[in-house]
């Protein structure tokens, strides 16, 4: 045991001398309790700066709402109202109207010009009175404004006067620590500390002071109460309150522009109606400015003859009211009496001027109504005239359709070809659109000379993109024509043959015939051709008008030493055998050929040549076939003629094997 105590003391003794000595755990923990009272005291003085501002910054605010009286709100309402009729009116035109529509425009636009500028004058002697009635309690608000900004100034000198000796406190600790050590250097710095963060705190807070001084002084700067505004209205008026000099403003008034003619056309009318429709909106527009102007005005205008009667009437009081004996209620009256008339004087100078602009207004509303009513006499004539074009427009077209419908009937139950009903209907059409299109033309169009050129670079255009199809159109003529085409003939063209199926504005309709010699039949397919190939230098090949006949041979070869005189005999005998069967439907068209031309024309029937060839005698019989039966007949032909030959043993031996072809061409 007592081995051991020396020794626990050593190590307590150890322990202690490695322990930080009492005093320096005392000046921390003091060091600490001090910033803890800094930061307090610099979120106290924080706030308190913050609570300062805000209270300070509702001053001007408070100011303002002082300064703004009932009485003022009708003022600025009334120039408001004046102010936005007077640009709307400056924005009218009178394109709306006739050309004396002009001069209603210009007598409305002075009189709102004088309306606005007795409007402004009276706003600026009300102003006037407001002003010097409230003379004391503005002088009063003036008071308080000024003595806060006196104490906010003179905590901001305090700020700086405190920031100055913190300031040479700090470079006084300073200069301590330099020459301190231990303990001692420890509280200088400290207590260095301590100074710094109250000089941040009352640089923190002179900074918000002079904020608020700067605040204030701006603020009482720009209110400049019901004056500053009436000054304001008038700069966004220029043109009413600029000083122009009297030349200047003579040459500036507008002339009357001349008027522009009026078309006599549906279209023209028609615009013209919907714009005197826009100009009667925009004088309801106007109209309805004027009465809104004049309610603010007589808003304006009742308080004020209110106070004058009140005024007048204690005027006559003071007069009725015997005269005192002495000298001082003399002196009394008479005062009373100079103060009543400067007061009647002040409120008439606003009143008068209210009443004017009243009077000039309701002269103003009567020019506005003689112009509604100017503009709505030719709205009504104008109607009647779009009424009467738009009948007439319509009766046009319902007889041009009612004589294309008579046309039409009267071609159906009259004309009984099929080619002339096609072409007069044709015609009917290209009638009935070319007359729809005068109807349209008179009814809708009044600058027919600006249309015919309009027209003609349209046709120039038309006729340079659309030249294929106008040539086939003056081709289709040609088609239908005396000497043309009709459905059911059979033509060649382009090296094409068949049989018309229809004939169009723009081309030709064909059923393809195939086959070699005289063998032809239909194809199954249908080709279509442009008119215009009519003009383009192909051949073209038709029939002759009127006629449904072709032209076959049969041809035999004569043997040498043979009595050709006997085979031409029989050959031609079996082959007017079958043409006896269809002569008469080929003499009927040979008839109506012969009126067509001024030439003779043989009548057609078979007919035997012989054709010398080289080293041989050809027997050729040519005989009319009718289109349309050509197999049959080349078949009945063909019978006719081996029967012949079959018949007659020398005939046999005279003739070679018989061939059927088209007629050549010679």
């Amino acid at each position: 045991m007592r081995a051991n105590g020396p020794k626990l003391g050593r190590n307590a003794g150890f322990q202690s001398a490695l322990e930080p000595p009492r005093w320096r755990r005392y000046a921390q923990i003091r060091i600490a309790l001090m910033r803890g009272l800094r930061v307090s005291a610099s979120c106290l003085g924080a706030a308190l700066a913050a609570t300062v501002f805000m209270q300070l910054s509702i001053v001007p605010s408070a100011a303002s709402a002082q300064n703004e009286r009932p009485e003022d709100a009708p003022i600025i309402r009334h120039l408001n109202a004046a102010i936005t009729w007077y640009k709307q009116l400056s924005g009218a035109n009178e394109s709306a109207g006739r050309p004396s529509d002009a001069f209603y425009l210009e007598n409305a636009r002075n009189l709102a010009k004088q309306a606005l500028e007795l409007a402004f004058q009276s706003a600026e002697e009300e102003a006037a009175l407001l002003a010097a009635e409230k003379g004391s309690g503005g002088a009063a608000l003036s008071s308080e404004t000024s003595t806060e900004q006196q104490n906010i100034t003179k905590a901001a000198a305090n700020a700086a006067n405190l920031i100055s000796q913190t300031q040479a406190q700090i470079e006084d600790v300073n200069r301590q620590i330099e020459k301190a050590s231990g303990k001692k250097r420890q509280e200088l710095t400290s207590q260095r500390e301590s100074l710094q963060e109250q000089l941040d705190f009352n640089k923190a807070l002179q900074e918000a002071l002079e904020k608020l001084t700067t605040f204030m002084s701006s603020s009482g700067a720009a209110s400049g109460g019901l004056q500053k505004e009436i000054d304001d209205l008038k700069k966004s008026v220029p043109d009413v309150f600029a000083k122009t000099p009297p030349k200047a403003t003579a040459a500036a008034t507008p002339s009357a522009p001349p008027a522009a003619a009026e078309g006599t056309g549906l279209i023209s009318q028609t615009s013209l109606l919907f714009t005197r429709i826009a100009g009667l909106r925009d004088l309801n527009q106007l109209v309805t400015g004027v009465t809104e102007v004049a309610d603010a005005a007589r808003q304006v205008q009742t308080p004020l003859r209110a106070r004058l009667r009140a005024t007048i009437q204690q005027g006559r009081d003071l007069t009725n009211q015997p005269a005192p004996e002495d000298p001082a209620g003399a002196e009394a009256n008479r005062r009373k009496m100079s103060l009543l008339t400067k007061q009647f004087k002040q409120i008439a100078g606003a009143a008068v001027p209210l009443t004017q602009e009243i009077m000039v207004l309701e002269e103003c509303q009567a020019s506005l109504r003689e112009w509604q009513s100017s503009i709505h006499s030719g709205y009504l004539r104008i109607l009647e005239t779009v009424a009467i074009r738009l009948g007439f427009l319509l009766g046009g077209i319902v007889i041009v359709l009612g004589l294309s419908e008579v046309s039409q009937k009267a071609i159906f139950r009259y004309v009984r070809d099929a080619r002339k009903r096609h072409q007069l209907l044709l015609v009917r059409r290209i009638v009935t659109i070319l007359l729809m299109a005068v109807v349209l033309a008179l009814g809708l169009v009044s600058e027919f000379a600006s249309l015919a050129t309009f027209a003609g670079f349209i046709t120039a255009g038309i006729a340079l993109a659309l030249q294929t199809v106008i040539v086939s159109v003056a081709a289709y003529f040609f088609l239908i024509g005396r000497h043309g085409v009709r459905v059911g003939d059979r033509i060649t063209v382009s090296g094409v043959t068949g049989d018309i199926i229809d004939v169009g504005l723009v081309r030709l309709s064909l059923m393809e015939l195939g086959g070699a010699g005289s063998d032809l039949h239909p194809t199954g397919r249908v080709v279509v051709v442009s008119n215009s190939v009519l003009f383009q230098g192909a051949p073209f090949f038709k029939q002759i008008p009127g006629t449904a006949y072709a032209w076959h041979e049969v041809a035999v070869k004569l043997e040498r030493g043979s009595d050709y005189t006997l085979a031409e005999e029989k050959l031609l005998e079996a082959v007017n055998s079958v043409y006896s069967q269809y002569r008469e439907g080929l003499e009927q068209q040979h008839q109506t050929l012969g009126g067509l031309f001024n030439i003779p024309v043989s009548a057609p029937s078979p007919q035997a040549r012989l054709q010398l060839g080289e080293n041989r005698l050809d027997l050729v019989i040519r005989y009319p076939v009718t289109l349309h039966r050509e197999s049959e007949i080349d078949n009945q032909v063909a019978r006719k003629v081996v029967e012949a030959i079959e018949g007659l043993p020398e005939l046999k031996a005279a003739v070679g094997a018989p061939t059927i072809r088209l007629a050549a061409k010679s």
